[in-house]
């Protein structure tokens, strides 16, 4: 079997320069966000609360140039927390996405291929996981974790990580164990048995390249569900860090950012509006990035 990428049709398409320039924009902000910032962002002070950005200049404070974004209600600037909030969003991303591919990959191979009692039970057990809601099952995790990890910033990250990847998987599982019980009945497969490939080199050599299509698609449109997950959790205090903690300015967050701007809209209103637009674009780059490898051809065997 062999897989035909269209590389001609991806270079001539707006939607994968779009979506490869905002991730690229996003990737950079994460790494470069320390240099970036005009303010640290961790500082406040009484006197600088409640700024208005740059171009209003009719309120009832004068906006500061040091501010381009007005600060939030501790005088603390907006733009600063933004691109520090990038990198804890990028960090989750790039941690929850990998591992809950990495357990969906590893079980939907397994069930689709073994088949009889281990697809059972295993379609037993994300059949256990899905039907609960997804959501408040995640919320009941994280803070299950918290109560034995202990109340840092770091444990809070890893208790939304794990949170995310023990619901997550379900669903590429199950597309995973479909399509490898096509694979496996077709010619190709049959024929690499025939020769004595061992199940270990059927699935590495033959099954996982035709499923890495629906693996990549399912990674890209998820980077965004788990930003937004952080954003709603940390809009309710169940972020990266709990908003009733003495770590609750710690760490900075685009969660975090809702939950300090939702009392504070009409004074503040970009802590909010700044973070939904990074996440609408993030997701709409995503979305378009995942709908062209959808689109693409299907492996085809040789």
């Amino acid at each position: 079997m062999r897989t035909h990428f269209p590389w001609k049709r991806a270079l001539h398409s707006k939607a994968v320069w779009f979506s490869l320039m905002v991730t690229a924009a996003f990737a950079l902000t994460a790494v470069l966000g320390p240099w970036l910032a005009p303010q640290d962002p961790y500082r406040w002070g009484a006197s600088q609360a409640d700024l208005p950005p740059v171009w209003v200049t009719d309120g009832p404070k004068a906006p500061q140039a040091d501010f381009p974004l007005g600060s939030d209600r501790y005088g603390r600037d907006i733009l600063s927390r933004l691109l520090y909030g990038t990198r804890t969003a990028f960090f989750l991303a790039l941690l929850s996405v990998p591992l809950a591919g990495l357990v969906g990959t590893l079980v939907g191979l397994t069930a689709g291929y073994a088949g009889g009692k281990v697809d059972t039970g295993l379609s037993l057990l994300m059949d256990m996981i899905q039907s609960l809601p997804g959501i408040m099952f995640m919320v009941m995790l994280v803070l299950i974790l918290r109560s034995v990890l202990s109340p840092s910033w770091f444990h809070g990250l890893i208790a939304l990580v794990f949170g995310f990847a023990a619901v997550a998987w379900v669903s590429l599982a199950r597309l995973i164990r479909v399509q490898v019980m096509v694979l496996k009945a077709q010619l190709f497969v049959e024929a690499a048995v025939s020769v004595g490939a061992t199940p270990w080199q059927i699935i590495t050599r033959h099954l996982l390249p035709n499923v890495s299509h629906l693996i990549i698609a399912w990674v890209i449109n998820n980077v965004p569900a788990v930003i937004l997950i952080e954003a709603v959790l940390g809009y309710i205090g169940i972020g990266v860090t709990s908003a009733d903690s003495d770590n609750a300015f710690s760490v900075i967050s685009w969660g975090g950012m809702f939950f300090s701007g939702r009392s504070a809209l009409n004074r503040s209103p970009l802590m909010v509006v700044i973070p939904s637009v990074s996440i609408l674009l993030i997701s709409m780059s995503c979305i378009l990035l995942g709908d062209f490898l959808k689109g693409i051809s299907r492996p085809e065997a040789q």
